[in-house]
């Protein structure tokens, strides 16, 4: 007993300096993610240390944005605590391959179904079991045995195999055999030797010459099929069990064939209720700001959006995807990558620098260093963050790798003797400076193409001009209708679908009735101003998403969520939909009214305002954007009156409204209640 305990105590202790040496390593190797490497190693640690207590496998869901690395994790972590040997990754978008359900599955029917393994389910998004709004069924067979794993771990396995075919093909044979006259007793041919073997490619010559006189009916090389396909069930393990058991007739033989086959076409139960199973995916409708590939978005703005998506929201995207019981199938373990932000891109881009400078030292034993103006332009070009890090890696090959050989061959080629070598950028020139003993002594450049860089550049034409009204008209109404200065605001991006934007995030979670002419107002902005700046006949079309937005914007508050006179849905009539008002006639109106009552707004503050307008559109007129700081500056300096800026929207009227209410009529704190006399007047009360 103290030996087994001993032997335990020291599994343990090996197991846990595994999984600590795992988290240091994948914390060092994936950067910006360490919340989600504690929660992977966290909930990993039961099943690794006790994976034969499991009664059915230990799910882990991960979701997150293409490029933050979801599955390198997984594949890093398999490494790192010794399980490449019992890993078995389904690439569900992959129909055929190596990682395809068709494939790994037949890998993984093969294994020793007691031994603890490691599954992963990677991009299981491709594996859809609804459609559509009405989530219709996806008719799919191949997603039942994700299910049946995913859910106690047990599947219907069916291998037929070469032995099966093998079988039926020597058994359909020896029938045609015996209707042609051959005969066979205690499992030797008695009757037209000859023809039998002819038909079974056995030389008969041999036979007469050698006087054979026992040619059995059923060929031994096919033993071993037997054996493996029905062995254990008939109690045949060994071939002189097979021959004893084949001493029948020849009818006899073709019955005990069909049992045989029969036994090895029987589906087989495989338990893989030890698992620890990987559920991987990108879920769009979740990750809203995924579809936005502009490298000018915030990398922090893009991972605070990321951060404010909880696991609820995650179970709701998943019902675009699969049945009820499948989701709930996947529990409640559910990590949520986040989006990178910029100290995140700036540290992998320094880590595959610095990766990079030891493999260039080791080869050419001399020195070698980035300068900080080299990692600015890399991010500059580099970082999607929509995308996450992938594209760094190619704006590293295109802007170093691809030029490493020019600078080295001039060490050759102009016999220079140095230690150490400098790279910066300086425009659209790479500059490598050569050094030795600490002395500059040569220095050379190579062009390098800055294609994002070279769109961002500013203009000065109509199109800007055009631009920098356009967004100072949203800027401006954001911060005197809603006292919000927004983080960014820019007159030229790198985007192929918008000439600019404003970055804006509400420090407020909700819509007001309140605010809902203040809102499409700053969403007519741009309109106006484009109106107010440059006549009516000079309007241009840059609008047009504007007005869409605020269309729908009003449709949805009115229509879905009860923000007209009557709390009422409304929808088209369809056959689908039965459960809405479809007369919306008036509401439709009430839209239109709102929509005029927003743009006398707009006008009305931007006229008031016109100023400020003029002062931010004609500095973007000339520059690309302004950050939230210098945004500031402008209201502060510009503005017709102080605008009193909300900070923190968590605390502006709701919780100061409810707590005067409950003071005026001096409701009694619970703690003065008997709470244990508290009960539930409606047992099935739904909740409101």
């Amino acid at each position: 007993m103290e030996k087994k305990n001993l032997d335990l105590k020291e599994n343990f202790a090996e197991k846990q300096k595994l999984l600590d040496n795992a988290k240091k390593v994948l914390k060092q190797e994936f950067i910006g993610i360490d919340e989600v490497i504690d929660q992977v190693i966290d909930n990993v640690s039961g099943w690794f240390f006790l994976p034969g207590l499991q009664e059915n496998p230990a799910v882990i869901n991960l979701w997150g944005l293409t490029g933050v690395g979801k599955t390198s994790l997984v594949n890093r972590l398999v490494e790192l605590i010794d399980f490449e040997d019992a890993y078995y990754r389904f690439d569900l978008g992959e129909k055929e391959g190596r990682f395809s359900l068709r494939y790994s599955l037949e890998d993984l029917n093969d294994i020793n179904e007691n031994q603890p393994l490691i599954i992963a389910f990677d991009e299981i998004q491709h594996s859809k079991t609804v459609e559509g709004p009405l989530r219709e069924n996806v008719d799919n067979d191949q997603n039942r045995v994700i299910w049946e794993i995913v859910d106690s771990g047990k599947i219907q396995y069916i291998d037929w195999g070469s032995c099966v075919w093998s079988l039926e093909r020597t058994k359909y044979k020896l029938e045609h055999l015996i209707r042609a006259g051959v005969r066979a007793k205690n499992g030797i041919v008695v009757d037209k030797v000859e023809l039998y073997c002819k038909e079974m490619d056995i030389p008969y010559e041999i036979v007469i010459e050698e006087d054979i006189k026992d040619v059995g009916f059923f060929p031994p090389k096919l033993y071993k099929d037997i054996i493996d396909l029905a062995g254990a069930e008939m109690g045949l393990y060994l071939e002189k069990d097979v021959r004893e058991a084949l001493r029948l007739s020849d009818n006899e033989i073709i019955n005990f064939l069909d049992k045989v086959i029969k036994i090895g076409k029987k589906p087989s139960v495989k338990n893989f209720s030890k698992a620890l199973i990987f559920v991987l995916g990108n879920l769009d409708e979740a990750y809203i700001m995924s579809s936005d590939f502009n490298a000018d978005i915030d990398a922090d703005e893009f991972n605070k959006l990321s951060k404010k998506i909880t696991v609820p929201k995650i179970k709701n995207t998943l019902k675009n995807y699969f049945r009820n019981e499948q989701i709930a199938r996947l529990g409640n373990i559910h990590i949520i990558y986040p989006a990178l932000d910029k100290s995140a891109y700036k540290k992998v881009i320094e880590n595959e620098l610095e990766k990079y400078s030891k493999s260039l030292i080791k080869t050419f034993n001399i020195n070698i260093s980035f300068d900080k103006s080299v990692h600015d332009l890399i991010y500059k070009e580099g970082v999607y963050p929509a995308q996450g890090v992938r594209p760094i890696f190619t704006s590293i090959h295109q802007i170093i790798k691809s030029k490493i050989s020019f600078f080295y061959s001039a060490i050759f080629l102009k016999k220079l003797d140095v230690d150490s070598l400098i790279f910066s950028i300086k425009g659209q020139k790479l500059i490598c400076d050569y050094f030795k003993n600490y002395q500059k002594v040569y220095s050379i450049d190579n062009k390098v193409v800055t294609a994002l860089e070279d769109i961002r550049k500013s203009k000065k034409n109509d199109m800007q001009a055009i631009v920098a009204v356009h967004e100072s008209g949203h800027v401006v109404l954001l911060s005197v209708l809603l006292n919000i200065i927004p983080d960014a605001v820019y007159s030229i991006t790198s985007g192929n679908e918008t000439r600019g934007f404003v970055s804006v995030n509400f420090p407020w979670e909700y819509i007001s009735r309140k605010e809902l002419i203040p809102r499409v107002a700053v969403m007519l902005g741009g309109y106006v101003s484009e109106e107010l700046i440059f006549g009516e006949e000079h309007l241009t079309s840059g609008a047009t998403g504007d007005i869409e937005k605020a269309t729908e914007f009003l449709s949805d508050m009115y229509k879905e969520n009860g923000m007209g006179e009557t709390p009422i849905k409304y929808s088209i009539p369809m056959i689908e939909d039965n459960n809405s008002y479809h007369r919306y006639d008036s509401i439709e109106e009430k839209i239109k009214s709102v929509i005029e009552e927003a743009k006398l707004l707009a006008e009305k503050s931007l006229k008031k305002e016109k100023k400020l307008l003029l002062s931010l559109s004609d500095y973007l007129s000339d520059n690309r954007m302004l950050n939230k700081d210098e945004i500031k500056v402008f209201v502060e300096k510009q503005a017709s009156s102080p605008v009193k800026i909300v900070n923190d929207g968590n605390y502006m009227y709701y919780r100061e409204q409810l707590k005067k209410q409950v003071k005026n009529y001096e409701v009694s704190k619970i703690s003065e209640f008997d709470t244990g006399n508290l009960i539930t007047l409606n047992k099935d009360s739904q909740n409101m």
